[in-house]
């Protein structure tokens, strides 16, 4: 009778989460791809398959993951999807897990894999402008503003006219004009919530198995200190007259706001965890709380002033 050895068993284990990691985020990234805006969400979990074949299985299987998968981006949608497959998930993928294993916290993680991104889109930006001649900042306001007038487009086509078509248009013509500024802000934002959301996953899935990485607990986030003073400091540039200086002050705003947000959200599960409250009412404060634009604000306010109230340290009574 013949028996396998226990390397020959591993060995066609970690073929097989290749494999099997090499279709899951190519059907991810390709729905992020092919039908937009729905296929962002299975966009945010596309490097999670090589995250998991790092932590379990090791560099071998994740770097065929994140390889054979570009490979068949590449061939079905173009070089350009193939680079932004690599550049959107394979810090994540790689170097994020890579970290975790050596012993850095969970937000230091996100931190560096979000900072190694951004490096990489601004070098990859910075090398396709210089190579082709396009100016790049008029190539991706056009895209904005196209893909707003697609938006208005949609809107005629589904009857509306008159006053409300004006007003919609009044309203696309603003969004353009932010989000002209703002877009390395909200890159980068996405780009850390895209980190996070598979460090979560990354932290479920690996909690009963060998692998014990100190991802730390996300209700005793905390920013620290000094980026109150950043925060401050940014919003005295918006006094300056200058366009380029209140645009920059503007997207250390939204990265700083993002960042509260956080804490904010740690404040609230710390509360949540601390009360008990079961699992469906939780589900559905998270979810009204990140549906609403003006909640997000709220938490981000939240996040601010524990750095003075501290909401989760429990309050001692002094007798008098």
């Amino acid at each position: 009778m013949n028996q396998r050895s226990p390397t020959d068993h591993n060995l066609q284990l970690r073929i097989k989460s290749s494999l099997l990691g090499v279709v899951g985020s190519f059907v991810l990234f390709a729905a992020y791809l092919a039908i937009p805006p729905i296929g962002i969400f299975s966009g945010i979990l596309a490097p999670f398959p090589a995250a998991y074949n790092r932590l379990i299985h090791g560099r071998i299987p994740a770097l065929i993951v994140m390889f054979g998968t570009a490979t068949a981006v590449t061939a079905l949608f173009g070089i350009l999807a193939g680079c932004l497959y690599l550049g959107m998930c394979g810090m994540i993928g790689l170097l994020m897990p890579e970290l975790l294993l050596r012993g850095v916290s969970g937000s230091r993680a996100i931190f560096w894999t979000t900072a190694a991104n951004v490096l990489i889109f601004s070098a990859g930006f910075i090398a396709y402008g210089t190579i082709s001649g396009v100016n790049l900042q008029q190539l991706i306001s056009a895209e904005i503003s196209d893909s707003l007038k697609q938006a208005v487009i949609m809107y005629e086509k589904g009857g509306v006219t008159g006053e409300d078509l004006e007003v919609i248009k009044s309203s696309m013509n603003t969004a353009a004009d932010m989000l002209q500024r703002l877009y390395p802000a909200i890159a980068t934002s996405m780009l850390t919530v895209i980190a996070a959301f598979n460090l979560v996953l990354l932290k479920r899935t690996t909690a009963k198995t060998a692998v014990k990485v100190s991802i730390g607990d996300f209700s005793s986030f905390r920013n620290p200190e000094l980026l109150v003073w950043v925060l401050i400091a940014a919003g005295f540039l918006l006094l300056l007259p200058a366009s380029s200086a209140t645009t920059t002050a503007l997207n250390i705003l939204l990265l700083i706001t993002m960042l509260y947000f956080f804490q904010g959200m740690a404040v609230i599960t710390a509360l949540i965890t601390k009360h008990s409250i079961p699992v469906f009412v939780r589900i559905l404060l998270y979810t009204v709380l990140i549906i609403q634009p003006y909640l997000l604000a709220l938490i981000a306010g939240i996040g601010l002033f524990d750095l003075w109230v501290d909401f989760r340290t429990p309050k001692t009574q002094e007798n008098l």
